[in-house]
């Protein structure tokens, strides 16, 4: 045989092992002093070529080559005859038996005899299409192949469900790792679901650190056994000796039902998807007509409120809810809160609108307007005469805190108003509670370096606990509504209280109990040592006019 001639049959049977061991590259190997070379069965079928064995090798595989490719080609030959290098590693286009010109990644080395001629070549050609349909990190089929496997199913009428994974602290990991380890992770996942999963499940790498789940004839039952498997699985990831936990939402559409065509179920996932995280459900959230009505109406929403920002902050207000100094019972601070009127969203509260002012980065705008507001209607006050208001609580978001611009802006207003730094209070929101606690330090210690205070706002909630007034330099706690009204519950609970108010007092930090409705919440805070006190019992937030009249006006 040729192939006998060309190899002995180690060789021969270790190039047939290594052919046989991918359907996705085809190798080579090439007597270059003989011009014969050896073709995997792959490429024969996928190139067209005329057999196994080529010779002449060079002159039928160059013919295939695309003309303005060739060139590319033979100067990396021309450089591994001269010594240049003795690898091969070339992208060009290949015409294959389809008549189909296609992109390839050619990779192979050069042994040389002792006289230095070129003598024995050997590689493996890839079709980079492969590319579109592999993803290199995890080995699972790409987003690609998820769409036209999804889009067969449909095409032949068959029903199933697809599903989408989005693991919720995947960027904790990447940022406390890195990137490779982060990629290592992503890949022990998928094998942790490839391990676990029923057979006839399909596992597919979406984009970023998103999975999905293809069940050809599954049901709502066959999904959620299949989640609480791989819940099961992503328990405990070792990864490099350590222990990584994965969390997760999942969103699912049955399919043709709630989808019959492939953007509309890929839609329909990430709607079922952004719902389960919203709303922090484990397990998995399957799509509903109501979710689609509520994502229409979210992204309607967004635009309006764009629009009202492009149209002057029309729509926009601010409302004052008086700050109660329990001393002397009288209301000598405030607290600036945002509202938002559109005759299309009646009823719209700042729980719905705020997340998407942080949400679209449109906070930024706004909270400069919303400052500029607060300084000028104290610079009215001040030249109208009346009660002085001693200091006023503007909210911030993290978001603004990340603007560079922030820190300048506010001190050039506090000097075009002529209002002393000292009266403006900064509010952190429950949003600032993220990242890094450093960065957000370094971050208020220059409003700090100006003569504005900081305010701690929903203590005893979230990440505002006793172990952040180390490391954030704050002048003002404000204690949670809802740890206030707890005071009238347990005993317990009003130690916990008392023990907060103490520590923050003996510290130098003022508290401020929000949420005071009754007389017997005012009364425990007040013997507590509270020295602030907000609440409806007091007064509710009022337009400024209303504000000025109540708690200014002489």
């Amino acid at each position: 045989m040729v192939v006998d001639s060309m190899m002995n049959e180690y060789d021969s049977k270790l190039f047939d092992v290594l052919a046989r061991s991918s359907n996705r590259t085809y190798f080579f190997a090439s007597n270059m002093k003989k011009n014969t070379a050896r073709w995997s069965k792959g490429a024969v079928e996928y190139f067209g070529l005329k057999s196994e064995v080529l010779c002449p090798a060079d002159i039928e595989w160059l013919n295939l080559i695309h003309p303005d490719d060739k060139s590319a080609y033979l100067k990396n030959f021309e450089d591994m005859a001269n010594h240049v290098t003795a690898y091969h590693d070339v992208e060009y286009r290949i015409c294959n038996a389809g008549n189909e010109y296609v992109w390839v990644n050619c990779k192979g080395y050069m042994t040389y005899d002792d006289e230095g001629m070129m003598d024995f070549f050997a590689g493996f050609v890839t079709n980079l299409g492969v590319r579109n349909k592999i993803d290199p990190v995890t080995g699972l089929w790409t987003l690609q192949e998820f769409r036209k496997d999804t889009e067969n199913l449909l095409y032949n009428n068959k029903s199933g469900v697809a599903v989408m994974i989005g693991l919720s602290n995947f960027k904790r990991v990447n940022d406390e790792y890195g990137y490779s380890y982060g990629d290592k992770t992503l890949y022990a996942a998928a094998h942790r679901m490839l391990a676990v999963r029923t057979k006839g499940t399909r596992i597919y790498r979406m984009d970023s650190s998103d999975f999905a789940l293809l069940i050809e004839g599954g049901t709502g039952e066959h999904v959620t056994r299949e989640i609480e498997k791989i819940q099961q699985a992503f328990s405990s990831l070792d990864i490099d000796r350590n222990q990584v936990h994965l969390d997760f939402c999942a969103g699912a559409v049955l399919f043709p039902q709630d989808g019959k065509y492939i953007d509309q179920i890929m839609s329909n996932m990430l709607v079922a998807l952004e719902s389960a995280k919203s709303a922090g459900r484990a397990g998995v959230t399957f799509y509903t007509e109501e979710m689609h009505l509520k994502k229409t109406r979210m992204l309607r929403l967004r635009d309006a409120i764009r629009e009202s920002v492009n149209d002057n902050f029309k729509g926009f207000s601010i409302v004052m809810q008086p700050i109660i100094d329990s001393r002397t019972g009288k209301g000598t601070s405030c607290e600036t809160l945002l509202r938002w009127s559109d005759e299309r969203f009646p009823g719209i509260g700042p729980m719905e609108f705020v997340p998407i002012l942080e949400d679209t980065a449109l906070i930024i705008p706004v909270g400069k307007w919303i400052l500029e507001q607060v300084l000028k209607d104290l610079r009215e006050w001040e030249d109208r005469g009346g009660n002085p208001i001693e200091k006023v609580h503007v909210n911030v978001s993290y978001i603004q805190l990340h603007d560079d611009e922030f820190v300048e802006y506010t001190v050039d207003k506090l000097r075009q108003y002529d209002i002393a730094p000292e009266r403006l209070v900064l509010e952190l929101t429950e949003s600032c509670r993220i990242g890094r606690i450093d960065e957000l330090t370094e971050r208020l210690q220059r409003f700090k370096d100006q003569g504005i205070s900081i305010a701690l706002d929903d203590f005893g909630t979230g990440y505002a606990s006793l172990a952040v007034l180390k490391d954030i330099p704050t002048d003002i706690v404000k204690l949670d509504h809802t740890m206030i009204k707890s005071v009238v519950g347990t005993e317990k609970e009003r130690k916990l209280i008392e023990f907060i108010i103490s520590f923050c007092n003996n510290v130098g930090i003022i508290v401020c109990a929000e949420g005071v409705e009754n007389t017997t919440i005012m009364g425990i805070v007040n013997k507590a040592g509270a020295e602030l006190l907000q609440g409806y019992y007091f007064d509710k937030p009022l337009r400024v006019e209303e504000f000025y009249e109540k708690y200014v006006k002489l």
